[in-house]
């Protein structure tokens, strides 16, 4: 593989690119890898992507005239997806919308009452701005058009992020620091609504080849025809313990999709491939039973090294403060990943191949190859093979941290034949 490009297991080149750069979110990927893998096939392959996130894949699938589907777990992110995808807006709507929104404003700020919002956003917002927030979510969610309902709930999560008194575009909420312009809500709100306008008209075409599902990757998408994609392009998550529904969690208290920590868990952690200790209870997990599972049986030869890991992350944990059970965190990853690439061989023509962008890790000072170990999976799983290619050294930033490792960890391609 020719890698010719930087960036490619981050957003910097997202956040200049038009309609990739709508929602700004903490893990992704550069779409310049997606079209760079997409320049060489023909226009009727369709691309399989079983991890949408923020639609990277899909976006440039169909900016490029390439029909794509994809899987979201995550509601809130499944619904970013679905408005990024959407380019069939009208402006004169949009602008007759937003005028609608203006009056509200003007008709229900004095009065409007913060009392039954979530606290976290109370603590998050200028009870003013919050209140114009508010005014215009629940103008939204009346709408009966799911497309503008969408493209306004896009607009304004945008604006969520840069009116927070705090940063919350971060892995999470980052309390030390304070956002400087934080005010002006619905001045922001439309000239976001503008811009993504102006990006959508940009485009050659306004024909939607890309779709993407609600759905869990661990499980079959009946939707999905078997052999059906020509191509898999994909970031699933890292084990690296990031919690998607705690990083999500202020839209998601927004739009009313979570309420509580235990909303988090039952609504949004269920769905997600096992990445965070927060995904289950420690007292749920039995290691003997797990030796049993179609996993364990499928990847024999495997067992053997992922019970050494176990046992060196179990005993290194009684020494740090946090006692985090990563072992445990390990066994499911893995557990979960093979199902995922086993709907993926599903959904693949036999002559296609697959790439996720991944990177190893050490939870508690024991390297795990991740990527290395996924290959073995994938290939018991149905692939024929696998290659590694390196796209940089990560971790290193750490290095002057006590607490942590010192192991070298890298950020890879995986490729599947």
């Amino acid at each position: 593989m020719d890698l010719q490009f930087e960036n490619i297991g981050c957003v910097k080149d997202n956040m200049k690119s038009p309609i990739h750069n709508w929602y700004r979110f903490t893990a992704g990927f550069s779409y310049k890898f997606v079209d760079y893998l997409l320049s060489d096939l023909p226009k009727e392959s369709v691309v399989y992507e079983p991890f949408a996130g923020c639609g990277t894949t899909l976006v440039s699938s169909q900016k490029n005239g390439f029909h794509s589907v994809g899987n979201e777990g995550q509601e809130f992110m499944y619904d970013i997806c679905r408005a990024k995808l959407n380019w069939t807006v009208d402006r004169n709507k949009i602008d007759n919308h937003i005028s609608l929104i203006k009056q509200a404003i003007s008709d229900e700020y004095e009065t409007y009452n913060l009392s039954d919002e979530n606290p976290l956003l109370i603590e998050l917002y200028d009870r003013n701005n919050l209140a114009i927030l508010c005014i215009i979510r629940n103008y939204i969610l009346s709408l009966k058009d799911e497309s503008y309902k969408l493209f306004f709930k896009l607009a304004l999560s945008n604006v969520l992020h840069r009116t927070a008194i705090h940063p919350i575009a971060v892995p999470y909420i980052s309390r030390t620091r304070k956002l400087m312009n934080n005010g002006q809500p619905f001045e922001k709100f439309v000239s976001t609504c503008n811009k993504m306008v102006d990006d959508i008209k940009s485009q050659s075409t306004d024909y939607v080849s890309s779709q993407v599902f609600l759905h869990d990757s661990r499980e079959k998408n009946a939707l999905i025809e078997t052999d059906s994609c020509s191509i898999c392009i994909t970031s699933p998550p890292y084990l690296n313990n990031l919690d998607y529904g705690e990083v999500s969690k202020v839209p998601t208290h927004f739009w009313g999709i979570t309420n509580t920590w235990n909303d988090i868990t039952s609504k949004v952690r269920i769905n997600l491939v096992t990445g965070a200790t927060t995904h289950y209870k420690e007292t749920d997990f039995d290691i003997n039973k797990y030796i049993k599972t179609p996993f364990a049986t499928n990847n024999e030869k495997l067992i053997p090294q992922l019970l050494d890991m176990f046992d060196k992350i179990k005993i290194n944990a009684q020494n740090r403060s946090g006692k985090k059970s990563f072992h445990i965190l390990m066994m499911h990853y893995f557990s979960d990943m093979y199902n995922v690439l086993l709907e993926m061989r599903r959904v693949l023509k036999s002559d296609s191949k697959s790439y996720l962008i991944l990177g190893d890790s050490a939870p508690y000072g024991v390297y795990i190859p991740t990527t290395q170990l996924l290959g073995e999976i994938a290939v018991s799983a149905g692939f024929n093979e696998y290659a590694i290619y390196k796209i940089r050294t990560r971790g290193t930033k750490w290095k002057s941290l006590s607490n942590r490792h010192n192991i070298e960890l890298s950020e890879n391609i995986l490729e599947l034949n």
